[in-house]
C-alpha cells in the first residue's frame, strides 16, 4: 500500500521526510510529510489501536494487547519497530509534562490509569508503572490532563484530581488547557470557560513562545475550527469529512473519518487520500 510523488519537489535531500502516524482499527500507517507536501505513506505495523501519542522521538499506541512504544530505525528505510511494554490492553495513551511525573500516561481496558515511571523507551517493565486510579470510559491523554466521560482529571503526585466537565472527548494541556466536550469546546482560566458551541471531538495545540495559547485546532459535527491572534475561526477545508483527529508537529495534522490525511503549515490545507477506515488518533513523533 503507497503513493509517491517527484521527491525532488516533496523531501530536502539533506533532512528527509517527516514522519507522521496515523492509527487505527487497521493498525498503525507511516505518512511521509516534507513542509506543506504529502508523500508515500503505507502500513507500519498491523493490530487494533485505540490511541497513539508522540513526543521527543517517541511514538506511543494503545491497542487491544498492549501497550506499543516505537522503536524507529535509519529514516532512510522509513522503517519503525513497535514493542510491547506489559501495561496491556489499552484504550488511550500520552505524555505527561514534567510536574506530572513526566513519562508515559496510558488508560488500560479495565479503567486504571498508570503511569510510566523512571524507564524510557522499551526499558520499561511492570515495576515502572504507578497507578494513579480508575476511571471509567477514558477517552484522550494529554500532558497531565485526562479526559473521560466523567470530566477532565489532572495527573497529580501519585493520583488523579477532578476538575471538572463532563462529557469530555479530548484535551490538550499545551499553554492553555482545553477540552472537547460533547457540549461545547472549553478553555480553563478561573474555572472552564466556553469557548465554542457545539459538539466537539478533537483538539490540539501548541504552547506558545510566551508560554500562553499557540497554533491550535478543534473539531467536532460543525466542523473545524483554528486558533488565530486570540480568537477562533472556522477553517474552511479542501475536502469533505468530519475530522475525527488531530496533532501538532511541524505542521498541524488532521485526519477524517473516511481516511483523508490532511496537513498545514499555515498556508492552506493539502490533503491526500489514505484510504484507511476507523482511524482514531493521528501523532508526530
Amino acid at each position: 500500500m503507497g503513493i509517491s510523488i517527484d521527491e525532488k519537489r516533496v523531501y530536502d535531500a539533506s533532512e528527509g521526510p517527516t514522519p507522521v502516524y496515523v492509527a487505527g482499527e487497521f493498525g498503525v500507517a507511516r505518512v511521509d510529510t516534507s513542509d506543506d507536501l504529502v508523500g508515500e505513506f503505507g502500513l507500519a505495523h498491523r493490530c487494533t489501536a485505540r490511541d497513539a501519542a508522540g513526543r521527543d522521538g517517541r511514538l506511543a499506541v494503545a491497542t487491544d494487547e498492549d501497550v506499543l512504544v516505537g522503536v524507529f530505525g535509519d529514516e532512510s528505510e522509513a522503517t519503525v519497530e513497535f514493542e510491547a511494554l506489559g501495561v496491556g490492553p489499552a484504550v488511550a495513551v500520552g505524555f505527561a509534562d514534567g510536574d506530572a511525573g513526566g513519562g508515559l500516561v496510558a488508560a488500560r481496558n479495565d479503567g486504571t490509569v498508570v503511569r510510566e515511571d523512571g524507564a524510557t523507551g522499551t526499558d520499561a517493565s511492570a515495576d515502572n508503572w504507578t497507578e494513579l486510579g480508575e476511571l471509567g470510559d477514558v477517552r484522550a491523554i494529554d500532558g497531565d490532563l485526562v479526559a473521560a466521560d466523567s470530566g477532565v482529571y489532572r495527573v497529580a503526585g501519585e493520583g488523579l484530581h477532578h476538575v471538572g466537565l463532563e462529557g469530555v472527548r479530548d484535551a490538550s494541556a499545551a499553554g492553555v488547557p482545553l477540552a472537547a466536550t460533547d457540549g461545547g469546546l472549553y478553555k480553563l482560566a478561573n474555572g472552564w470557560m466556553d469557548v465554542l458551541d457545539g459538539e466537539f471531538r478533537t483538539v490540539s495545540a501548541e504552547k506558545s513562545k510566551s508560554g500562553t495559547l499557540g497554533r491550535a485546532h478543534a473539531a467536532g459535527t460543525d466542523g473545524l475550527f483554528a486558533h488565530d491572534e486570540g480568537e477562533w475561526r472556522e477553517v474552511e477545508l479542501p475536502v469533505s469529512g468530519d475530522v475525527v483527529a488531530l496533532d501538532h508537529g511541524a505542521g498541524a495534522y488532521a485526519v477524517t473519518a473516511d481516511g483523508t490525511f490532511l496537513l498545514s503549515v499555515g498556508d492552506g490545507w493539502n490533503h491526500q487520500i489514505l484510504g484507511l477506515r476507523g482511524v482514531e488518533a493521528v501523532a508526530a513523533p
